[in-house]
């Protein structure tokens, strides 16, 4: 496994982890909970052209300390990691493609805020990382715009993840 996948899987775990402890309900909510854990760690994914584009999110509160240290993060209660990447090629054995990348997030009261994002290269992989905070509960809307290193255009991954409290 490479580092790039065991970091994928860690911050995939940190998300489930930070829903599940929210668990306490009645065995309905645990199923629904568990339910919302399976779709956050599942990154929404863009084809443009050639390229596939994935974005992760995980609150960085249940992220590791080398994890937050890697992307240069405060693990925080209302902060949150988006992850980008673009690649091309199949899915086990894709390279990593420079890009331009903007991202913006609206909560669930209409309120969009940007989310800056820097490049984070290691181990031959290139990533595109930022922070948003809001505080749980709520819905992130995200439009991540993408334009790949020779694509003729941009493209724009639209997606949502549902923020429980810790």
């Amino acid at each position: 496994m490479t580092e790039r996948a065991r970091r994928m899987r860690i911050l995939a775990a940190a998300a489930t982890a930070g829903l599940l402890a929210a668990c306490g309900g009645d065995p309905a909510s645990r199923a629904d909970l568990a339910a919302a854990a399976q779709a956050a760690r599942q990154p929404a994914e863009l084809a443009i052209g050639e390229f596939t584009v994935r974005a992760s999110l995980a609150p960085t509160a249940s992220l590791g300390p080398g994890i937050a240290r890697h992307y240069g993060v405060e693990p925080g209660r209302d902060v949150h990691l988006l992850l980008v990447g673009v690649r091309r090629g199949p899915l086990h054995d894709e390279a990593s493609v420079p890009a331009q990348v903007s991202a913006r997030a609206r909560d669930l009261r209409g309120v969009w805020q940007d989310v800056p994002l820097r490049e984070v290269r290691s181990e031959g992989f290139i990533d595109y990382v930022g922070t948003a905070r809001v505080p749980p509960p709520d819905t992130l809307a995200f439009e991540v715009t993408v334009h790949p290193e020779g694509a003729p255009a941009p493209g724009v991954l639209r997606f949502s993840r549902d923020l429980l409290p810790p």
